[in-house]
């Protein structure tokens, strides 16, 4: 990640979080793996686009310590001025012109707020799984996370990742615990009926991506 990416996504976690992730909703009431005996991928470590239907975001992974994240989701929303109706925004082709060709500000892109997760990895069943623990801080009080969301991840080349979104039927009548869900996901890894439709789409950052995820983290910091 460049120096400037770097400094501001770093700057992203002075804001207040909020904490969610739009568009989802499948969630594990307990997290699935142990942050403290995980171990970061250094290749996820950076800035991604997110594709996510209609939803897209930018996605900066920055380690927190040698097991987990501190993962910043900033979304790209359309301004108050602006009218996109020509991008089709769950098509990197059509995200990836709109960043060529819009800027950042209320006739363009911007971001109205930010989620905040920590972020591991575990390996069941033959499978790697992603763990997202939203992360905030209200009053001065930590905010204690009631849901946890686990992806599959699906690794398609050295510049694009897929994350499935484990839910489904599978964990009807499960006891909510940490061993109990983990048995399930182990035993269905590669069963389809373990994940539902969501699935977000990770791609590197590429030229002038790099600079208006920049501009798009400094407007919400300006605001």
């Amino acid at each position: 990640m460049k120096s400037t990416t770097r400094s501001a996504s770093g700057a992203l976690l002075m804001l207040v979080i909020i904490p969610g992730i739009v568009g989802l909703l499948a969630c594990m009431p307990v997290p699935i793996g142990d942050p403290e005996r995980s171990r970061i991928d250094p290749e996820i470590t950076g800035v991604w686009l997110g594709l996510d239907d209609n939803e897209p975001a930018f996605y900066a992974f920055e380690p927190y310590d040698k097991r987990t994240w501190l993962l910043t989701i900033v979304p790209i929303e359309e301004g108050n001025e602006a009218d996109w109706e020509d991008y089709q925004l769950s098509k990197y082709a059509d995200l990836n012109r709109l960043i060529e060709n819009e800027t950042v500000g209320e006739d363009g892109a911007t971001a109205t707020g930010v989620s905040l997760y920590k972020a591991w990895l575990t390996k069941l069943g033959g499978e790697w799984f992603m763990t997202l623990e939203p992360r905030a801080d209200f009053e001065d009080a930590f905010f204690a996370p009631e849901v946890w969301f686990v992806f599959r991840i699906d690794r398609q080349d050295p510049n694009r990742v897929d994350l499935r979104m484990v839910g489904g039927d599978l964990f009807k009548d499960v006891d909510e615990t940490r061993r109990a869900y983990e048995r399930v996901i182990k035993k269905n890894a590669r069963n389809e009926e373990l994940y539902d439709d969501d699935t977000i789409r990770l791609v590197s950052l590429k030229g002038e991506q790099h600079e208006f995820f920049e501009d798009l983290a400094h407007e919400v910091i300006n605001n």
